[in-house]
């Protein structure tokens, strides 16, 4: 799964989470005479689940009003974005429309309605029901200011992003403010500021659920792996899995630390529990990748097949939200025009750093690598900044014998991560030549 698409994503998420039984963070690893973790990935499931029942079970009851459809939706949100099932987004979906065929003109929940068009990547739909929830009596001024930054961030346009994020942490500061501006800062490259929002959040998080912890440990590891620290990754990741054991989305990142560790055959048995649990192509992808590189092509080919079916079953359900889970599966298994297409309209919908960073990727692949190069230096000019980014550029650069440019974003991809070269490619270049060489050279001219 790509990490910034996460992090964005699950951002959101924890404003709709609601609040969970009790739970104490779970022992380290190896205490024995510690007892059991008293909450779990399942328990968090079940009572998500039973928050949907419910709400069901209040519409059985009547008479029935429109904000009993939105609490719902708002259920079933959270558990699709819990659990991955991409049938319940759709399910919320139509409870938002119940609510609004209900509520009539003028009424209705605007302010989930954009939340869920956010989430599923309708981005043109967010804005007009932002200005409808700001229209009314008592309207969440601070949740309405933070999704307009999210906007203005998926957009690309970084500095609106932050003033709108600080605005809405001046109104309320919560959890998920403050995770919204650490997921800046993170993209931005500055580290240090990240970690400590996360920190802050962490601090003021007094809900019962200890998914919200877990989740922050998750980032924490995500900002490791970006560093190319893998140990430190693999600690937060294996943290959040103290934190709530079972948690797929954990279990996965575990997988990918293994699988660059070299850790071939433990990494494909815990994609492969994770796929049981789940049935998601983006792991099913992992396992195909790792097979190909071990060079057993024919057992990856029944993950590529189950993967591109699914893919193409969810680009028809939910388009938006599948283009970018989906052209990282054509950029390793598609063709170099199907991986294109796919990119452009990526791009055109969210035209932030990660989604240029993969047209650009796609470009490469696709032989265009002067369009390729004039995407990146956009992004650079932008203000995002990853190791992947300077990686691709680095790509890019060399692809169009720029090759002072190239060596010039190399250094700088392998100064963020040392370990670049693994984690995203860097080109093979050609010392640079001294200007004693250079002189020799024309002197025997």
């Amino acid at each position: 799964m790509n990490p910034a698409r996460l992090l964005l994503g699950a951002a959101l998420a924890l404003g709709l989470s609601g609040c969970q039984p009790s739970a104490p963070v779970a022992p380290v690893a190896g205490a024995a005479s510690e007892p059991a973790p008293a909450w779990s990935y399942d328990d968090e499931r079940r009572r998500s689940e039973a928050a949907v029942s419910e709400a069901r079970a209040a519409l059985a009851r009547g008479p029935v009003a429109w904000p009993q459809w939105e609490t719902l939706a708002r259920a079933q949100l959270a558990l699709a974005q819990l659990s991955g099932d991409y049938r319940l987004y759709t399910a919320a979906e139509q409870s938002l429309q119940q609510a609004f065929d209900l509520a009539g003109a003028g009424s209705g929940p605007f302010l989930a309605r954009a939340r869920y068009n956010y989430t599923v990547h309708r981005l043109d739909r967010v804005a007009a029901d932002l200005d409808a929830a700001e229209r009314e009596s008592n309207p969440d001024r601070a949740a309405i200011l933070g999704l307009r930054a999210d906007l203005a961030f998926q957009r690309g346009d970084y500095p609106a992003a932050l003033t709108g994020y600080r605005a809405a942490l001046e109104l309320r500061e919560d959890v998920q403010g403050l995770v919204r501006l650490a997921l800046w800062q993170g993209h931005m490259g500055h580290l240090s500021e990240a970690l400590a929002l996360m920190d802050r959040a962490e601090r003021i998080d007094h809900g019962d659920s200890p998914h919200p912890r877990a989740w922050l440990a998750l980032q924490r590891g995500l900002l490791a792996l970006h560093r190319g620290r893998w140990d430190l990754a693999l600690a937060h990741y294996q943290h959040a899995l103290r934190l709530l054991p079972g948690w797929w989305l954990a279990r996965e990142h575990v997988a990918e630390i293994h699988a660059l560790q070299g850790q071939t055959e433990l990494a494909l048995q815990e994609y492969a529990a994770v796929i049981g649990d789940t049935g998601s192509p983006e792991f099913m992808d992992a396992s195909a990748r790792l097979l190909r590189e071990r060079g057993d092509a024919a057992a990856a080919a029944p993950w590529i097949a189950r993967a591109r079916a699914l893919y193409e079953e969810r680009l028809a359900q939910l388009p938006e939200a599948t283009y970018g889970h989906g052209l990282d599966h054509y950029l390793q298994f598609g063709s170099p025009a199907e991986a294109l297409a796919l990119a452009r309209r990526n791009q055109a919908l969210r035209p932030n750093g990660e989604a240029s960073i993969k047209l650009a990727a796609a470009l490469l692949n696709a032989g265009q690598p002067a369009e390729a190069l004039r995407w990146l230096r956009q992004t650079l000019d932008s203000g995002w900044r990853s190791a992947e980014l300077h990686a691709t550029a680095a790509r890019a650069a060399a692809a169009n014998g720029e090759l002072a440019e190239a060596r010039e974003q190399a250094r700088l991809a392998k100064a963020l991560n040392p370990k670049s070269g693994h984690q995203y490619g860097l080109p093979e270049l050609p010392p640079p030549v001294s200007t004693a060489a250079l002189a020799t050279q024309r002197g025997g001219e």
